[in-house]
């Protein structure tokens, strides 16, 4: 259990501060170990009182449904932690960044996701699965420039806390390979959209880091729904046609479409859980007057064609 005491900083808040000490005139280091203040804590190191990183205590971890619609500007190392409770199903992030080039990978349960499905123009994500996918509209100036001004070195962190984002005191050097850009031609990419599947009935947080490494002036925004099972509606298997019968269910999370309803962009799952994407290929979809045949590639639809 921790004991409160008075212990004196060389600045004005925990998070801003770089050494604690246990007198008032900054003259004695405090012993190393953890300290907290405001639901953040750090650890004093090296017997000098220096401070590491800062962390917010687990109590302080908000709760999924978070919508963050401000406060995400450049340049600005963004992190995001979301308690996702105990249910399953798919947990569906909503990603706007306007135009100006924003960041985004997530990180859950050991593994990475960075691939999202925009309703303007369908499928984006970065080289790597392990680093961000910058989103925005190609012709931005902070876009066309964002590969050529790699790496970008001292970029403020900032981490969530109750109702806003604050100053951690610490900097990211941040690094985009030329294929991590996925802009969207001459337009904003709208409300992207991410699946990451959740599916353990144990209570686990979710880290989202979104890099803004430019000083652009638009604010990008995010909304991390709670896990939800995904809406079936019917299909056909692969490769088949108008005249098929609609033989088993699939699942999708809606991008310009409704849970039930798919629609062009749309990610398509065999699982209400959003863990399978569809293989690529050609299905028949019980969508429109006679249903309608649907190409899927990377896990989105890219067509549809409704049957005669």
């Amino acid at each position: 259990m921790g004991v409160i005491g008075n212990y004196y900083l060389n600045g004005p808040t925990l998070a801003s501060s770089t050494y604690i000490y246990t007198d008032a005139a900054l003259s004695t280091p405090a012993p190393n170990g953890f300290y907290s203040s405001g639901g953040l804590y750090r650890e004093a190191i090296n017997g000098t009182g220096e401070l590491g990183e800062l962390f917010s205590c687990q109590s302080c971890v908000p709760s999924c449904p978070v919508t963050i619609t401000n406060d995400m500007t450049g340049p600005g190392f963004y992190t995001l932690e979301v308690n996702l409770g105990t249910s399953t199903g798919a947990v569906i992030i909503t990603y706007t960044p306007r135009d100006t080039p924003h960041g985004i990978l997530t990180t859950y349960q050991g593994n990475t996701y960075n691939e999202l499905s925009s309703p303007v123009d369908g499928y984006h994500t970065a080289a790597s699965p392990v680093r961000a996918t910058y989103l925005g509209n190609s012709t931005d100036v902070c876009s066309t420039g964002l590969v050529s001004g790699s790496p970008y070195a001292g970029v403020p962190d900032y981490n969530w806390y109750d109702t806003s984002y604050y100053a951690t005191g610490l900097q990211t050097n941040v690094f985009v390979a030329p294929n991590d850009a996925s802009f969207t031609t001459a337009g904003a990419p709208g409300d992207c959209v991410m699946v990451v599947p959740k599916v353990a009935n144990v209570t686990s947080n979710m880290l989202i880091q979104m890099p803004v490494p430019t000083a652009c002036s638009t604010v990008a925004s995010i909304s991390v729904a709670c896990p939800v099972k995904l809406t079936s509606f019917p299909a056909g298997k692969i490769n088949t046609i108008c005249s098929d019968a609609f033989d088993r269910v699939f699942y999708n999370a809606p991008v310009n479409g409704t849970p039930g309803n798919p629609a062009l962009y749309d990610w398509v799952f065999e699982d209400p859980d959003g863990v399978t994407t569809l293989p690529d290929g050609d299905y028949l979809f019980d969508i429109g007057a006679n249903g309608s045949i649907c190409t899927m590639a990377d896990g989105i639809i890219t067509n549809i064609s409704a049957c005669p």
